[in-house]
């Protein structure tokens, strides 16, 4: 059984106004959806295609960030218990005890 108030919606939406469509409006929805772009499909050969076609020529940013992350890597795998002959020499650790370990 449908209350007061529930009566009165179902009464003001059956006597409500509504308004015509406009004749162009299939057009407009036609042309609007041919200017978004669609949703393609994702597939692995895809991104890898993308990916390589990105470095082809590279970047500048991409060649500085790759040489600061070969440096880095290639500056961790010296050895740090390497001394120089020369006794003399300053040794870039020698602020460090000698039983401290890196950081």
């Amino acid at each position: 059984m449908a209350t007061h108030p529930e009566e009165k919606i179902d009464e003001m939406l059956k006597t409500r106004r509504i308004q015509a469509a406009n004749p162009d409006l299939a057009q407009r929805i036609i042309l609007k959806a041919q200017m978004t772009p669609q949703a393609q499909v994702f597939s692995l050969g895809r991104w890898i295609k993308q990916t390589f076609a990105e470095l082809h020529l590279p970047n500048p940013a991409y060649v500085l960030a790759g040489t600061l992350m070969m440096g880095f890597v290639l500056g961790l795998n010296v050895p740090l218990d390497t001394a120089p002959e020369n006794a003399d020499a300053v040794q870039v650790l020698s602020f460090l005890d000698p039983d401290e370990g890196l950081l």
